[in-house]
């Protein structure tokens, strides 16, 4: 197959010109420049031909937050039919949230998460939670969590009120080199949800 007449674009090499790609089997063997526009005609000859003007051809994208829900939550969403939407959407490889029930709080949940990602048609990768139970009191063993593929950790969705928690977070975050991702909210100056108190709360009588 070759996919011709497309804007290429890779943000690693800087290539950002018009072109084709040549595919065998599913997978990229050649990328020809518009400079080679005859050897591009002679491939069109004798291969299937999808004429991509006016689309981009792209390294495949990366979602670095989802909620695939699963476990505990699949009403909503699951690791297969969330990455089936990424998949139609271009996306290759996505982070999942570890506010799940259970949470992403031990080895035993990442294994069975990791191992269902496994069966999907892109990259699903995973955090595991900063704190166990996701109640922002005791650390979760990051080091053994990193061990057995967890990428990042977060409690997402859920402030961490204790700064010293927090610090001891991005202390252990440091030692195994890995992010954090927090949930910047405190619930103490929260009367309303779903307004930024300003101009346009107090005209609606909603404190925000």
């Amino acid at each position: 197959m070759i996919i011709k007449n497309a804007r290429m674009m890779d943000p690693v090499t800087g290539l950002d010109e018009r072109g084709a790609l040549l595919l065998t089997d599913g997978r990229i063997q050649r990328i020809l420049k518009a400079d080679e526009e005859q050897e591009i005609e002679e491939l069109c000859k004798t291969n299937e031909v999808i004429d991509a003007r006016g689309a981009v051809t792209a390294p495949g994208l990366w979602d670095v937050h989802v909620h695939f829900r699963d476990p505990g939550f699949t009403y909503k969403e699951d690791i297969f039919t969330g990455a089936g939407v990424a998949a139609a959407g271009g996306f290759t490889t996505v982070v999942m949230m570890a506010n799940t029930k259970p949470a992403i709080d031990s080895v035993e949940t990442l294994d069975e998460v990791l191992r269902r990602a496994g069966k999907t048609r892109i990259h699903v990768l995973s955090c595991g939670t900063i704190s166990k139970g996701l109640k922002g009191e005791e650390l979760t063993d990051m080091p053994l969590l990193k061990e057995h593929g967890a990428v990042g950790f977060t409690d997402d969705g859920i402030p961490l009120k204790d700064a010293e928690f927090v610090k001891q977070a991005m202390e252990m975050a440091v030692a195994v080199g890995l992010p954090l991702s927090f949930h910047e909210e405190d619930p103490a100056y929260i009367s309303q949800s779903g307004i930024n108190h300003g101009a346009a709360s107090r005209y609606y009588g909603i404190e925000g």
